[in-house]
């Protein structure tokens, strides 16, 4: 889990530092990965400590709410304050294969990002880090390799559904 935090320490310091021309929201995104989906996706962070982190990046639930969320809960979607970026936290058992898997994840898109803007934030969180690769064929793909790879997997992806804008996520599955 360490080498998670160093990781995203290193991926904001990273998008901070990359010559592009950049206005705030431009690196918000990834940001966002590096404070609250990697060490969600990670189990570094709890369901509700992720909530929290997402809140001290001013992300609310709708905006302005900050009412607590019922103890059963397991996802939220949360609003940027400006209303530009969303965050998606959930867990819960997802099948894969014939098995199912307890899985979390942490999304965030908005509709002025692309598939490509949002997979070169990914790119510049994992560049340079020999723990995470891209698997053959799939540009928008980083697999982080762990040291129990039949226990867990963590993945950042950007994916895109017909109708919906892409979302940069982090995953987390635990066998």
């Amino acid at each position: 889990m360490k080498s998670v935090a160093l990781a995203a320490l290193a991926a904001v310091s990273a998008i901070l530092s990359a010559a592009t021309p950049a206005g705030a929201q431009d690196i918000f995104p990834g940001l966002a990965m590096a404070r609250v989906c990697l060490p969600y996706a990670s189990r570094a962070k709890s369901f509700e400590s992720a909530i929290r982190a997402a809140r001290d990046m001013e992300f609310r639930r709708p905006v302005g709410d900050n009412a607590p969320l019922d103890d059963w809960a397991s996802e939220v979607e949360m609003v940027s304050k400006d209303g530009r970026w969303r965050l998606r936290i959930e867990e819960g058992t997802v099948t894969e294969g014939d098995a199912d898997v307890y899985s979390v994840t942490c999304g965030v898109w908005s509709n002025q990002a692309s598939a490509r803007q949002l997979a070169q934030v990914a790119g510049l969180i994992v560049r340079g880090n020999p723990l995470w690769s891209q698997p053959p064929g799939d540009p928008w793909r980083w697999d982080r390799h762990t040291v129990h790879p039949d226990e867990v997997a963590l993945r950042i992806d950007v994916s895109e559904r017909s109708g919906h804008p892409p979302v940069l996520a982090a995953r987390g599955s635990y066998y």
